[in-house]
């Protein structure tokens, strides 16, 4: 019975603002509509739709905020400190919940949520990493550091290593399931961002309103 109820339980980490995640909340509400008990482990912020918040079988656990590490250290160091800093904080916060059957980590960032998510499940087996691809850690890294940079060099190796030891994968487009074969020979499964029920199409009555107020708040939307 205890294996039963942890199959049924899914851990969804987030190392980022859960409510500027739509994907990850949408992950979330489908597992808790299909009877899966939710862990979110992530950071507060901004607000969550009403859907999710209402959800019993859906429980947060938000992570202390970062010190402002930037106001007293030099760049690598505040990096640094700030990767010890969330390894903290997130091993406590799941060692401190019911051990689930599985755990969707959001990619990126790959540092330190693949190793420590990977270190978790190897801890215990019967639990399974799934990585939900939605960047390269190590390219949004390299705008600020370079390609070249050692960091960007070690995020990449990171991401490969760790990502590819994962149960399962999930992608947002066909492109990026290619790359991943083709970088690290990830098997990906692609799910592509849809909106949430409660988004409808406008009619056409709705347009011509919307354009009309445009219309008269800027000149650029009148007729030529």
């Amino acid at each position: 019975m205890e294996n039963e109820n942890r199959n049924q339980s899914v851990c969804i980490v987030v190392l980022g603002d859960f409510g500027r995640s739509p994907r990850m909340q949408y992950h979330a509400l489908s597992l808790a509509n299909e009877g899966y008990h939710v862990d979110v482990v992530a950071y507060g912020g901004s607000k969550l739709h009403e859907d999710i918040l209402s959800k019993q079988k859906i429980s947060q656990h938000l992570m202390a905020d970062l010190p402002d590490f930037g106001r007293y250290f030099p760049r690598l160091l505040v990096y640094l400190l700030k990767v010890i800093w969330q390894s903290l904080i997130v091993l406590y916060t799941l060692f401190s919940l019911r051990r689930p059957g599985y755990v969707l980590v959001q990619n990126p960032p790959s540092i330190p949520t693949l190793p420590l998510v990977w270190f978790y499940c190897y801890l215990f087996p019967s639990c399974k990493m799934i990585v939900d691809w939605h960047n390269y850690g190590y390219t949004i890294l390299s705008l600020t550091l370079g390609e070249c940079h050692l960091l960007v060099k070690l995020c990449k190796w990171c991401e490969g290593f760790f990502g590819a030891k994962a149960f399962g994968h999930f992608c947002v487009t066909k492109a990026m399931k290619h790359d991943l074969s083709a970088k690290w020979n990830i098997n990906a499964t692609v799910l592509y961002d849809r909106p949430s029920a409660r988004f409808s199409s406008v009619t056409t009555e709705q347009s011509h309103n919307l354009f009309v107020k445009l219309m008269q708040q800027n000149s650029a939307f009148e007729p030529r």
